[in-house]
């Protein structure tokens, strides 16, 4: 059973309902912005743990009184169907917050429009700080205040991909973020920017498949981060795919070392016309 099952069998009811009217914000040409999406509820999760606590958001602190981030493991998005999303559409979004360990957090969001399902994102974080004054440096530690979230025992993360050979890859990009628009405000690389780099890989890979495939699921797992200035590489594999459907398996890792930052799995639907 994985941290991020669907069905967890303790989850708080710490409960949260919030919708969001759709404009040009939140849109891209395929419908529901994913990045938008994944910024937006990266940060309810954090709220939602904010008020578990007690505390201001920018105010959630370890043991020592020291200033603590949430770092992402895994984000899951499942059955998506965010071509149907519509600018005036009202984005239902019913989120639920559990423990998964000491350290760990999950989270479940189902969307709604109009009635409508329109898939399910989970996250599973772990609370960090730095060692040091390299993003490359962190230690995960403990917050105080959750033991009012039951937790759910048992449970690993979902075993991730073994790493395939750079030389099997069709496409290559290289990228080097943009402090002002790819890192976050405690100065990491977001967690949503691992996403739009793979999707600009994939663009690069096949630019007219980019623009008539949509996101029905996707699956990001989380190994590192990095410093601004630095730059990273995606290599990125086609795999078989049947008529009206496009998965792609996508590494990113630090040019300078090798490192691996993320792993994503997509898979993409024909747009309908």
């Amino acid at each position: 059973m994985s941290l991020l099952s669907p069905n967890p069998p303790f989850a708080s009811d710490l409960g949260h309902l919030g919708s969001v009217c759709l404009g040009m914000p939140h849109l891209t040409p395929a419908g529901l912005s994913e990045t938008w999406l994944l910024k937006h509820l990266g940060d309810v999760h954090w709220q939602q743990i904010a008020r578990q606590i007690g505390r201001p958001a920018a105010h959630i602190e370890d043991r020592d009184g020291r200033r603590v981030y949430a770092a992402f493991r895994q984000v899951r998005i499942e059955q998506a169907r965010f071509a149907e999303a519509r600018e005036g559409d009202c984005l239902v979004i019913r989120s639920t917050l559990w423990r998964a360990s000491r350290t760990q957090l999950a989270s479940r969001h189902e969307l709604n429009v109009d009635g409508r399902a329109m898939g399910t994102v989970s996250l599973l974080s772990a609370f960090i700080r730095r060692d040091g004054s390299s993003n490359r440096r962190v230690c995960r530690v403990e917050v105080p205040g959750l033991a009012a979230l039951p937790l759910e025992a048992g449970p690993r993360p979902e075993p991730v991909e073994a790493p395939f050979e750079p030389g099997e890859a069709q496409g290559h990009f290289a990228f080097t973020p943009c402090p002002s628009e790819d890192f976050n405000g405690a100065g990491f690389l977001y967690f949503a920017s691992y996403l739009a780099i793979a999707e600009r890989a994939a663009f690069t890979l096949n630019p007219r498949r980019a623009g008539a495939f949509v996101t029905q699921a996707r699956t990001i797992t989380y190994h590192g981060n990095m410093d601004p200035g630095e730059r990273i590489e995606v290599a990125t594999v086609e795999a078989p795919s049947g008529p009206g459907r496009w998965l792609l398996r996508a590494h990113l890792r630090r040019a300078g070392d090798g490192a691996l930052l993320a792993q994503v799995r997509t898979e993409k639907g024909q747009i309908a016309v």
